[in-house]
């Protein structure tokens, strides 16, 4: 009977031991894991002179606010227009851009695995044709036989084809000038070209300058849709940090609305553009940033528009291009 005893009481204490230390094993794991440091993350963000949400988020601090306690910081990359941004995009310098949606198609044309998440503006008078005074421009119909300053692949080129398209002209009819917004600038000033398509906020500096004036916005010609682009491999990664993204650019666009004075002032720090000729162009803009079925029309017609001009050879679906789920998952409207 005191053998029985000793080797139950034995039996047990090895059993408790082994239990013991698989217990032990169980929580130091899971410790371990609860433990383990997060990778930061460093979101690479392009935009262009004028992109108003995203300056004033960052301005304000609520990129800060929302992100650094995860470890999650900005890099931020300006770019005088579209196409470079998705050059850069293309070779892996950025996460997201902002860009016409132009620049967007032709990206995805050229399978560039990106998706269209939301819209950073939306406009008619944010476009324009500018004309010198010694060019004799006064109308549409005056273009033929100019020498027209346009930025290809940018959101001015769809708008200058729309232009000749309503008066019966061809490309061919004038002297297409591929430059960039700052080389615009610059040559209609020295008169080097007749006239020029391009967007805010280079035609309130060009008018300004009196080195040329808006011979027709795009009213009635184009409601211009500029969109929020990121890799489809960062939103396959990182999809809660792209809704908060969009959350707090949301809160950005709804906050210059109550306050424009103030993001006037903001982005004029950004641009060196003075606050009084900025001002205008923030009336010129629709900031909210949800995507209309207004908008995702207006973004298939552009589609359609580049194909049958031969400025994309591919089709492109706007279903395979825009994304609205993450505005979904993040309340926007």
């Amino acid at each position: 009977m005191e053998k029985y005893s000793k080797n139950f009481f034995l039996g047990t204490l090895v059993i408790s031991l082994i239990t013991l230390v698989g217990c032990s094993g169980k929580v130091n794991s899971g410790n371990l894991s609860a433990s383990k440091v997060k990778t930061p993350i460093v979101i690479k963000f392009g935009y262009q002179p004028g992109h108003a949400q995203i300056v004033v988020a960052r301005d304000k601090g609520w990129l800060k606010d929302e992100f650094e306690k995860d470890g999650i910081t900005f890099e931020f990359e300006k770019f005088v227009s579209g196409p470079p941004l998705i050059e850069a995009m293309t070779g892996g310098r950025l996460d997201f851009g902002q860009v016409g949606d132009q620049p967007a198609i032709q990206a995805k044309a050229n399978n560039v695995d990106i998706k269209a998440i939301a819209v950073y503006n939306s406009t008619e008078k944010g476009n324009a044709l500018l004309a010198t005074s010694k060019s004799g421009i006064n109308s549409l119909a005056d273009l033929k036989g100019k020498k027209v300053g346009v930025t290809i692949g940018s959101v001015g080129q769809q708008l200058l084809y729309i232009y000749l398209k309503s008066v019966g002209l061809k490309i061919t009819d004038i002297q297409q000038v591929n430059l960039q917004p700052g080389d615009i600038k610059s040559s209609l000033a020295s008169n080097s070209i007749d006239a020029a398509v391009t967007w805010e906020p280079n035609i309130t500096q060009i008018v300004n300058s009196g080195s040329a004036k808006i011979v027709t916005d795009g009213t009635g010609y184009k409601n211009n849709v500029n969109v929020i682009i990121a890799k489809n491999s960062f939103l396959k990664e990182h999809p809660d940090v792209t809704v908060r993204l969009l959350k707090v650019l949301d809160k950005s666009a709804r906050w210059i609305k109550d306050n424009k004075k103030e993001a006037v002032d903001i982005v004029s720090k950004d641009t060196g553009i003075s606050p009084s000729a900025l001002e205008p162009i923030f009336d010129k803009n629709i900031l909210d940033i949800n995507f209309t079925d207004e908008e995702v029309k207006s973004v298939d017609d552009t589609t359609k528009f580049l194909k049958e001009n031969n400025v994309i050879r591919k089709d492109v679906k706007v279903t395979d291009l825009i994304d609205r789920s993450y505005l979904k998952k993040a309340g926007i409207k």
